[in-house]
């Protein structure tokens, strides 16, 4: 009797087997047979069973709902086009579908939604061209989801937003030019992420503020010219490898690795990068990989910071920098232009203009120009401002060239300084000038005298009358006149540049005969005052005069000059 039930079941287990397949305890091989359908006769308590290269060019409906233990379906690298709606009913326990490596351009929505226990799921190396927002609802325990080499150009938002259990999503190698902000909601487990091969022109990382636990980022191989943070309103802690190699990066926000603390490996080679600002080396702390290859580097003064910090980093580095600019260094690696003594990263020799300038201010010490470096010190700190051609110091987007935004900093600075101390040494000539001035020419005499000859005769203004002679006994009516005429000739005048201070016309006789015979009896005469200088001083009539010159005025000709000394 055991031996009859011992047949039996031999019997039954070579029947549960398909003819054109292999049969491993529980697992089917049903592999290259160029399979057009699926077969039917598969047992109910297969666990695996793999349909991998064949023909199959459609997947019907309720295919597998006799082999409800099933828990891995390979399909992939066969024809199907066709998925239809109910493929996949009555397989609860699956946790692995293999659907790579066919022609399906379209997905219907809930054809997924029975696979409650789905853990892994691929549909790489298809056609599709575009997925609904609900395509992958009811997957809450899909743990890896790949849909590499597709045609999608678009993501739907919250597409995701129910695999909350996903820790690899590969979308690389598709067409998606832009992600919406909160495409990637509900992966707040996600850890690694393919965005490589893509045509993405810009990434923003204020877009991925909800992947906390992402770890590895890739990003190579799309047309990406800058990646931004438009602010650090938080900090990926969690990311600790990015890759933007083969992209046309140029720009690098400065808040970009100041939001990536943690970061070890990074690659950017192969981009458009010609320097790296400072804040963005200062911002590379915990490095200990990176590859800088395959960009145009500008060996100028701007990638002196850059050959620094990686002669100090003590990870590893991938590859040597080349020379893109200037043109008698392109081709040549950046420790040989260093090394060579080609004037790259080396101090300058002093020039013979130097100048310096003694301190102006609390902490400012010295002040060196040199023939391309200049460097300014305060108390013990000093900085160095490089000076290249003028497009290596002009910005170019947002506001500030990101490339040399470290050397216009430095520049800035420089200007300031020098515009503060050109203008206290304006300051000091204005001063100079106004205090030798009013020691010259004194207020008092209330204007500046004319360094000239005197005045040409032709030229007198005509205030300057002639007096004519008055009998000495008509003493009131002539002291009348003088005191009018005085003080219509007080003040300053001005003819012809010409600047008279303080002129008095009086009735003068001499006492002396050669001073009488040069006046003439009765002639009026003009005194000009000496300022501060010292000055003979005669007496007429109660009053006293102080003159330097002695001006014979005769029909308003200047007939003669007379010298008191």
């Amino acid at each position: 009797m055991t031996r009859w039930l011992l047949l039996l079941v031999l019997h039954s287990a070579k029947c549960a087997c398909p003819e054109e397949c292999r049969c491993e305890e529980r697992i089917v091989f049903c592999e290259s047979r160029a399979l057009r359908e699926i077969p039917l006769n598969i047992s109910a308590g297969t666990h695996g069973l793999s349909l991998r290269y064949n023909s199959l060019k459609t997947v019907p409906q309720g295919q597998f709902a006799g082999v409800q233990q099933l828990t891995w379906l390979y399909l992939d690298h066969n024809n199907i086009q066709d998925v239809t709606a109910g493929a996949f009913q009555g397989t609860r326990r699956l946790k692995e579908l293999i659907l790579s490596s066919n022609k399906i351009t379209q997905l219907p929505v809930g054809v997924f939604h029975p696979l409650v226990n789905l853990r892994k799921l691929d549909l790489s190396y298809n056609q599709l061209e575009a997925l609904a927002a609900a395509q992958f609802n009811g997957l809450r325990k899909l743990q890896a989801l790949n849909l590499r080499s597709n045609q999608l150009r678009t993501l739907p938002v919250r597409i995701f937003q129910e695999c909350r259990a996903l820790e690899v999503l590969d979308l690389g190698y598709n067409r998606v030019r832009v992600l919406a902000r909160n495409v990637f909601t509900g992966l707040g487990r996600l850890m690694q992420l393919h965005l490589e091969h893509n045509h993405y022109n810009k990434i923003n990382l204020a877009h991925f503020p909800r992947l906390s636990n992402l770890r590895t980022f890739y990003l190579q191989w799309n047309r990406i010219t800058m990646i931004t943070m438009e602010r650090l309103s938080w900090t990926w802690h969690s990311l600790h490898t990015l890759d933007l190699s083969g992209n046309e990066l140029k720009i690098i926000g400065p808040l970009v690795f100041e939001s990536l603390p943690n970061l070890r490996n990074l690659r950017l080679d192969s981009n458009r990068l010609s320097s790296i600002p400072s804040y963005v080396l200062s911002a590379w702390r915990n490095l200990v990989s990176i590859s800088l290859p395959g960009n145009p580097w500008d060996c100028g003064r701007n990638v002196c910071a850059l050959a620094e910090w990686l002669q100090e980093f003590g990870g590893r580095q991938d590859g040597d920098l080349l020379c893109g600019a200037p043109e008698h260094l392109q081709g040549q690696s950046l420790t040989e232009a260093i090394s060579s003594g080609q004037g790259v990263c080396l101090p300058a020799a002093a020039s013979p203009s130097l100048t310096s300038l003694p301190p102006l201010f609390g902490g400012f010490s010295t002040f060196q120009s040199e023939t391309n470096n200049d460097t300014i010190y305060f108390g013990e700190e000093s900085l160095s401002t490089s000076f290249t051609s003028p497009e290596e110091l002009v910005t170019s987007t947002a506001g500030w060239d990101i490339n040399a935004e470290d050397g216009n900093e430095q520049a800035s600075l420089y200007k300031i300084l020098a515009g503060s101390v050109a203008l206290v040494l304006s300051v000091l000539i204005i001063l100079l000038v106004v205090y030798v001035t009013w020691k010259r020419y004194p207020a008092s005499l209330g204007e500046q005298l004319h360094p000239g000859g005197v005045q040409e005769p032709s030229r007198r203004p005509q205030h300057h009358r002639r007096h004519s002679p008055q009998p000495k006994e008509k003493t009131a009516v002539g002291a009348l006149g003088r005191r009018n005429r005085k003080a219509e000739s007080k003040g300053s005048h001005q003819t012809d540049g010409l600047v008279i201070a303080q002129e008095y016309y009086v009735d003068y006789k001499s006492s002396e005969p050669e001073t009488g015979e040069l006046l003439g009896n009765g002639s009026a005469y003009m005194l000009q005052s000496g300022g501060t200088r010292d000055c003979p001083v005669f007496h007429s009539k109660g009053n006293s005069y102080c003159f330097e010159k002695l001006y014979v005025i005769r029909n308003h000709n200047i007939i003669s000059i007379f010298h008191p000394e």
